[in-house]
C-alpha cells in the first residue's frame, strides 16, 4: 500500500505530499483544491506511467483539443496534466510514493535524426516538434510525439504497455467517477464474479438500499449493449414478478453496484472514487463506509475516495464509533493547494470534529 505520496509540477500543485496513508482515505477540500488530481496521480502512478492514462484522465475532465491541425475531429489534451497547463521544452512531472517508486514526464524538442533510437519503429510523423519521455524504476516506454497543443501520438504503443518488458504488470486500479460506470464495464466485472461465486457479496452491497433485492443479470443481446450505456441489467425480487431495469431504481443502487463490483475488480490493487457519497442519501452512509471498508481489507485493496459531504464524513465517524477494529484502516486527508502537505486526520481527530462539530472539509 502507498503509505506516502508526492507530487511534483502535476496539474495544480507545484510540490505537494501526503503522509501517513492508510487502507481508506478519504479526501476533503474546497472545490478545486486538487481532490480530483491526486487520484489521477494515484492511478499514474501505480500504473507504472502508462500514457494511456492520461488520455482516460483527459477525456474524463472533457479536455479535448479541438484545434489540432493534425486530427479535426479533435483529441484528449494531456497539456492540463502539467503545471500551468504548458507543453513546452523542459517542463514536466514528477509522482513518487514509498511503494510505487517514482515515475516522471518530461518534455523534449523533437531531434528525429539523432534521437532514433528513442521510438518503436521508423514510421514517425516528424511533423510533431515536441516528445514526451516518461521514466522510472522499471519504466520502458519509448517518447511519444506530442503537440504543442496537448494532442499525444501513441499509435505505435497501441498494444504494448511500460511494464511489457519486466513482466511484471502493475497491480489493478479502478476509477470511478460521480456518474459511476457504465454497464459495459460493468458486465465484464460481473464475469469475474460469476466465476469466482461472489454474487450475494454485490446483492448483500446493494441490499443497503433494497432489502427485497433478490438477483442481479446482466442481458446479452447486441440491443442491450448498444441502445445505452446505462442498459442491459435487470433487478430481480423475493416476492418475483417481471424484473426492474436497474436505471429504474435511480442513482444510488447503481452506485453501490459500481462500488462492490469494482472493489472486488480491484483485488490487491486501488480503488479511486471521486465523490463517493453521489446518488445515496445521508442515512446509508455508515452502511455504504462498512461495505467499502470491510471488501477492502477482505480483498487487500486501498480506496481513495473524495467528497464534499459533511453527512458523508458523518457517516464514516459513526461506523468508527461502533466498530473501533477499523480504527487502524481509516484517516482523512484535507487538501489545501496554499500549504505543502495535506492535513491528516486519524479516525480518532474525524470522530472528534463531528461530535464538537468542527468543520474539517
Amino acid at each position: 500500500m502507498l503509505g506516502a505520496l508526492k507530487l511534483h509540477k502535476f496539474r495544480g500543485f507545484d510540490t505537494y505530499e501526503l503522509a501517513d496513508l492508510t487502507r481508506v482515505n478519504l479526501l476533503v477540500g474546497k472545490n478545486n483544491s486538487g481532490k480530483t488530481s491526486i487520484l489521477e496521480a494515484i492511478h499514474f502512478l501505480v500504473s507504472k506511467g502508462d500514457p494511456f492514462v492520461l488520455i482516460r484522465s483527459a477525456n474524463r475532465r472533457g479536455e479535448i483539443n479541438y484545434a489540432s491541425e493534425r486530427n479535426q475531429q479533435g483529441g484528449p489534451d494531456i497539456s492540463h496534466c502539467f503545471y500551468n497547463h504548458r507543453l513546452e521544452p523542459g517542463t514536466g512531472f514528477r509522482l513518487s510514493s514509498d511503494e510505487y517508486g517514482q515515475v516522471s514526464a518530461q518534455v523534449h524538442l523533437a531531434d528525429f535524426e539523432n534521437q532514433s533510437a528513442l521510438f518503436d519503429d521508423d514510421d514517425i510523423d516528424q511533423s510533431f516538434p515536441l516528445v514526451l519521455q516518461m521514466e522510472g524504476n522499471t519504466l520502458k516506454v519509448p517518447a511519444l510525439p506530442v503537440t504543442e497543443s496537448g494532442s499525444l501520438s501513441t499509435r505505435h504503443l497501441r498494444f504494448r504497455r511500460p511494464w511489457s518488458e519486466t513482466g511484471t504488470p502493475p497491480p489493478p486500479v479502478q476509477f470511478v467517477t460521480p456518474e459511476s460506470l457504465d454497464l459495459g464495464p460493468m458486465r465484464e466485472m460481473w464475469d469475474k464474479v460469476l466465476t469466482e461465486g461472489r454474487e450475494s457479496e454485490v446483492i448483500a452491497a446493494m441490499q443497503i438500499l433494497e432489502n427485497n433485492l433478490e438477483s442481479i443479470h446482466f442481458l446479452t443481446s447486441d440491443a442491450s449493449r448498444t441502445r445505452s450505456g446505462r442498459a442491459g441489467a435487470l433487478l430481480g425480487f423475493h416476492e418475483g414478478g417481471r424484473r426492474v431495469p436497474l436505471g429504474s431504481y435511480g442513482d444510488g443502487m447503481r452506485r453501490l453496484l459500481a462500488l462492490s463490483l469494482s472493489l472486488i475488480q480491484a483485488a490487491k490493487g486501488v480503488l479511486l472514487v471521486d465523490e463517493i457519497d453521489t446518488g445515496l442519501h445521508w442515512t446509508v452512509m455508515e452502511e455504504m463506509w462498512r461495505l467499502v471498508i470491510d471488501t477492502a481489507r477482505r480483498n487487500s485493496v486501498q480506496v481513495f475516495a473524495t467528497t464534499h459531504s459533511y453527512d458523508c464524513l458523518r457517516g464514516l465517524a459513526s461506523l468508527v464509533e461502533s466498530r473501533p477494529d477499523l480504527v487502524q484502516d481509516v484517516s482523512t486527508q484535507k487538501i489545501e493547494r496554499a500549504l505543502s502537505r495535506s492535513v491528516r486526520f486519524d479516525a480518532t481527530d474525524i470522530q472528534a470534529a463531528v461530535e464538537q462539530n468542527i468543520e474539517v472539509r
